[in-house]
């Protein structure tokens, strides 16, 4: 039980770093089309998000352990699947084509 509650804490971490990362994307996404400078911005917003994400990971490698940074990635990508897959429903609900697999 000791080793459960860290492990548990970095999972919902991961899950709040990927609702930060996610929704910032699609803020930028958005958004980019009233700017001047798209390209610009997406970089920026890239940088940005991934400065904050690679930090993050960083720190809970640097006071955890291998363990932690296993959780805090899981639940990263627990969420960015959960995500991806709401979104691609509601696509298919409001009737877009799906694209062809290869």
């Amino acid at each position: 039980m000791n080793e459960a509650l860290p492990l548990l804490l970095m999972f919902f971490g991961g899950v709040m770093l990927a609702a930060l990362y996610l929704s910032s994307l699609w803020f930028t996404v958005k958004h980019i089309q009233h700017t001047e400078k798209p390209v610009f911005w997406l970089i920026i917003s890239l940088t940005l998000r991934m400065l904050l994400l690679l930090t993050a990971f960083y720190f809970i490698l640097k006071f955890g352990h291998w363990g932690h940074l296993l959780a805090a990635l899981a639940g990263f990508v627990a969420l960015r699947i959960a995500s991806t897959r709401r979104i691609r429903h509601q696509l298919s609900a409001w009737g877009f084509a799906k694209e062809k697999r290869i």
